[in-house]
């Protein structure tokens, strides 16, 4: 297959190297998409790994509605920006989960999705590898499955809850450093 791998961090890197170790070509793309390009270069699949653009109606429809999401967050819970960090603050349950993308903001059917647990002397930087590593396990699990993912997708269950950028940058003023225990970040983001 080729395939379209987006994404701005480089913790989506052994993602995209798994995939061409499976004998896929993937084209890695950090910009932002052009419809023109996309339907182009005629894709069969586009992961997107911590891509920060919005992906709008007319590219998904370029790239043939078969683009998919890894978001490190227990769907419909932590929609948007800093999905970590709102959990651990508001409790609600942590986890990863891959669907498909479409025009609402994490909002797209479900194909797979598991909780994560953090230790009680995990930092905030533990907590995001920690995410990160289960996001990259639970791609490679479902990838096996690729031939069955519309039949395996679903609704999110349940209202959930969606933060913008403009919401996280008072609790990101909490932080000290990402090697902050995460007790400590509670504690500093009770105060405020």
């Amino acid at each position: 297959m080729k395939i379209l791998g987006l994404y701005n961090n480089q913790c989506a890197e052994p993602l995209f190297d798994y995939i061409e170790e499976l004998g896929h070509t993937i084209v890695r793309f950090s910009d932002r998409l052009d419809v023109n390009w996309c339907k182009e270069n005629e894709f069969d699949l586009t992961v997107s790994y911590t891509y920060k653009y919005i992906i709008k109606k007319e590219v998904i429809d370029a790239l043939s509605n078969n683009v998919v999401n890894i978001h490190n967050s227990y769907l419909p819970y932590n929609r948007g920006a800093a999905p970590n960090l709102w959990s651990l603050v508001e409790g609600t349950p942590r986890g990863v989960t891959l669907h498909y993308v479409d025009e609402g903001l994490d909002k797209g059917f479900i194909i797979a999705q598991k909780l994560v647990t953090e230790g009680d002397g995990d930092t905030l930087a533990s907590s995001y590898d920690n995410l990160d590593k289960n996001a990259i396990e639970l791609f490679k699990e479902a990838f096996l499955y690729y031939e069955n993912w519309t039949g395996m997708k679903k609704l999110a269950q349940g209202k959930g809850s969606y933060h913008s950028v403009e919401d996280t940058k008072l609790i990101n003023a909490c932080i000290d450093s990402y090697e902050m225990r995460i007790t400590d970040f509670l504690e500093k983001v009770r105060k405020k």
